[in-house]
């Protein structure tokens, strides 16, 4: 007769770990999350929508978006509903709040780092934006000429305008580093469009920077793109030295 085989000193089979349904139902959502179909800020279903696309009780669900705001990648709102935060925010941008101050050397650098990162975003937005986005992107174009027409200057609106090409890049973890860094050097937008380019012929010129942004992603062209953004963000980097010398 053969010997009996020797076993192994480790368990050859693992326990057998039954899912929660509400465990299930939060893989569901993180996956939705990180795959970009709902962005920082954007509203989930409610939990009435939720327990009947996926068949499960409400209860369920509750549970489920209570796990994800523990995990810090949604915040229930006291009014009801659940919307996606920044996964970065508490990591990156409170330490970096007081790191900065009112430091421009610091906030400088934070562009220098902006204008590398948002040139890649130029690059893979050409490639994977939708129509939908485009025509996004394009609508705060058109408003950029409008306020230029008027002799308006609105921060807001550039600022819209790199948020949305950040996200037609698809990359779900870099939208939500942009989202951090952008809330970081809102601030130096906003003075660099107020208080920097005020003149008509320098609004012309940052206005025609965006122009040319938009053209290349429209034209699915990468390597454009990501060398127009680079050098309008570097543009800024440059005057903003200069800006900051004759304060």
């Amino acid at each position: 007769m053969d010997p009996k085989p020797k076993l192994p000193d480790e368990p050859l089979f693992q326990p057998i770990r039954l899912e929660r349904v509400s465990q299930k139902i939060a893989n569901q959502l993180k996956k939705a999350i990180s795959g970009g179909l709902f962005r920082v800020g954007d509203r989930l279903p409610s939990e009435r929508e939720l327990s009947e696309q996926m068949g499960v009780s409400r209860p369920s669900v509750r549970e489920a978006l209570q796990q994800l705001e523990l995990q810090g990648i949604v915040e229930i709102a006291h009014g009801g509903g659940s919307v996606v935060k920044n996964l970065t925010e508490v990591e990156i941008r409170k330490p970096m709040e007081v790191f900065l101050g009112d430091d421009k050397q610091r906030v400088l650098e934070l562009t220098e780092i902006r204008a590398y990162m948002e040139a890649l975003a130029a690059r893979q937005a050409a490639t994977n934006r939708t129509e939908e986005e485009l025509e996004r992107i394009g609508g705060y174009l058109a408003a950029m000429e409008s306020d230029f027409e008027k002799g308006q200057i609105n921060y807001e609106v550039d600022f819209k305008f790199h948020t949305e090409l950040a996200a037609a890049s698809h990359n779900v973890i870099f939208l939500h580093l942009m989202s951090s860094i952008y809330d970081l050097i809102n601030r130096s937008i906003k003075i660099h469009r107020e208080e920097m380019f005020v003149s008509r012929e320098a609004q012309e010129l940052i206005l025609e920077h965006h122009r040319r942004i938009f053209q290349a992603i429209k034209n699915q062209d990468p390597e454009k793109a990501e060398a127009v953004m680079k050098d309008h963000l570097l543009f800024v980097v440059e005057e903003f030295k200069k800006w900051s010398a004759l304060r």
